[in-house]
């Protein structure tokens, strides 16, 4: 959700276009984001939720300090809810959601981002497939995890930390604090200062499709629950 404007892009995922649930996916998603709906900002405060296997992770981190280096972003934050105190913005717009597809009847990818896009008057929620049911790739997944692995080491203990800074005038460093009070401390992730990663995005991810059994299985459970617009 970014709250300057304040909007929140929902990235709708087909299971056909689910490549993993992990950071791969995430830091795709978050890349084009920054692409297609940043505002040219070179400074980004950034709250996350604790999911280490979607966002606090190793490869997350290391994705911000690879958009640091290329000057991408001047500066990023990363701040980390604490337990017992999870619910933010993005709460409140995907309950939005619910709220509207319980009263909506959805047989397709193009009516569940009509939810979305129907869930605010305001138009706060903003649908983006990343593909539809023929195959079309709108979101382009990449293997950031090979990419980035050769250049940076692991974030000890990330866990337990709460707050992490990334800056471009810090290559390969990330400041790191457990608590808000207190004093940053810097760690220089990069394996050798001297050799930085590349600019050039990675390799990309093809879509997995839907298996032979699946799509069976959807064909004699599922489609008689469909819309008729929706069989062709």
């Amino acid at each position: 959700m970014t709250e300057g404007l304040p909007q929140q892009i929902n990235y709708l995922v087909d299971e056909g276009m689910s490549t993993s649930k992990g950071s791969n996916a995430i830091i795709s998603y978050i890349h084009h984001f920054f692409l297609n709906f940043g505002l040219g900002e070179m400074r980004v405060d950034l709250h996350c939720d604790n999911c280490s296997g979607q966002n606090k992770n190793k490869y997350v981190v290391w994705y911000f300090l690879w958009r640091a280096i290329h000057l991408l972003h001047q500066q990023v934050t990363m701040n980390f809810r604490i337990t017992g105190h999870t619910k933010f913005g993005p709460d409140w717009c995907f309950g939005l959601v619910k709220q509207k597809f319980r009263r909506t009847k959805v047989s397709s990818l193009s009516e569940i981002a009509g939810v979305v896009q129907a869930s605010t008057i305001s138009g706060v929620n903003i649908p983006q497939l990343v593909g539809d049911e023929a195959g079309n790739v709108f979101v382009q997944q990449y293997d950031w995890q090979s990419f980035l692995a050769p250049y940076f080491k692991p974030l000890v203990g990330i866990l337990k930390l709460h707050h992490l800074r990334f800056n471009s005038n810090k290559p390969g460093s990330v400041f790191v604090k457990e608590t808000v009070g207190d004093v940053e401390k810097e760690i220089q992730l990069l394996k050798n200062v001297a050799q930085l990663p590349p600019i050039q995005l990675p390799a990309p991810v093809a879509p997995p499709g839907i298996g032979l059994d699946r799509q069976w299985y959807l064909f004699n459970k599922i489609v008689n629950f469909a819309a008729k617009r929706s069989k062709t």
